[in-house]
């Protein structure tokens, strides 16, 4: 189930991930938990 999170972050780094969603194909929130899961498995 997915719920609604908010956060803030960097003007910049919004701008980063956005850029990179849109080479991915993505959505900003795909990218995002993608790359939380993939920080979470690490550890």
């Amino acid at each position: 189930m997915k719920k609604k999170f908010t956060t803030t972050l960097d003007e910049e780094l919004i701008k980063l991930a956005k850029i990179k969603a849109i080479e991915e194909n993505i959505s900003v929130a795909e990218l995002i938990e993608k790359l939380l899961r993939n920080f979470l498995e690490e550890k």
